[in-house]
């Protein structure tokens, strides 16, 4: 029996860092959307010859604030925005695929402004209209732009969705929220992801909710909390497994994706897999293989 799951691709950052680009700067891969656009398009295809369904844009650190406080003006940043679509469209002509592979922007939470692994604990030193401004100034640019699905992603706390919550009536598009969270399936700062579901389930144009950049081993959790407290698709892309130090700004550990780890993340129904932090082709191959030989 066909199944109907769909296949998110992985991380930007880990085929950048693999050729040797250097992601040690405030914008991380939104560097090289601005100066390397050619090898944002190379992973594009990357992913799409890996068998992804969907492409992320390469947008999550690339926030109007940050833009604006490095000297680019409203303009070249909408400017920015529109070249991440135009990218990862390109890549799939050029990648001359039959399949209907759609484009998803990309954005980021608060903490990719601060740039301090605060989505690691989900607590921000910052006042709620901060966190309001931050939103809804990227709001303001990518509401010009013909993005047919937005992605908020890595949410690491209530309050932060809480907020966003008050910019999403602004949106005219299909949206997705994403958390992310601790082993017990909660936000990074302990607070509920229930009640998160909660509040963006009475939302009509949002139509997935999901976690990401967590570890693979509780994929199997995560799924039954989100199955348990929305109707909304559901969307899940754990990192690789291994563990980010925010103070050296490294990752150690190994990779913990096997096939019977995706086997059983499949035999739970969510409606998109896919792979953040550390998750590379080989792993999106891996799910590709595993949804097309997966049978109900």
């Amino acid at each position: 029996m066909e199944n109907n799951i769909k296949l998110l691709d992985g991380s930007m950052s880990y085929p950048l860092e693999l050729d040797g680009y250097n992601l040690n700067n405030r914008l991380w891969t939104g560097d090289a959307l601005i100066n390397n656009p050619e090898i944002i398009k190379k992973i594009h295809k990357g992913y799409i010859n890996s068998g992804a369904d969907y492409l992320l844009t390469s947008t999550y650190q690339i926030s109007y604030d940050i833009l604006e406080e490095i000297g680019i003006n409203s303009e070249e940043i909408k400017e920015l925005f529109q070249k991440s679509l135009d990218l990862a469209k390109e890549a799939i002509i050029e990648a001359n695929t039959k399949k209907d592979i759609k484009v998803v922007a990309s954005l980021g939470p608060f903490a990719s402004y601060k740039k301090n692994a605060s989505e690691y604990i989900g607590v921000y030193d910052s006042t709620d209209d901060e966190i309001y401004n931050f939103h809804n100034n990227n709001l303001n640019i990518i509401k010009g732009i013909d993005y047919e699905i937005i992605l908020y992603e890595t949410i690491p706390c209530l309050r932060e969705i809480k907020i966003l919550s008050m910019i999403f009536d602004k949106l005219d598009k299909e949206i997705w929220v994403s958390m992310t969270c601790n082993d017990n399936i909660n936000f990074r700062d302990g607070s509920s992801i229930s009640e998160a579901c909660n509040i963006l389930s009475e939302f009509d144009h949002i139509t997935t909710l999901g976690l990401n950049c967590f570890s693979p081993l509780y994929v199997e959790d995560a799924c039954k909390k989100l199955k348990n407290n929305t109707k909304k698709k559901i969307i899940i892309y754990p990192n690789s497994g291994e563990i980010y130090n925010p103070k050296e700004k490294i990752w150690t550990g190994n990779k913990l994706y096997e096939n019977k780890m995706i086997k059983k993340w499949l035999s739970l129904s969510p409606d998109i897999i896919g792979g953040c932090c550390r998750v590379g082709y080989d792993d999106i191959k891996k799910m590709r293989q595993e949804i097309d030989n997966y049978e109900k």
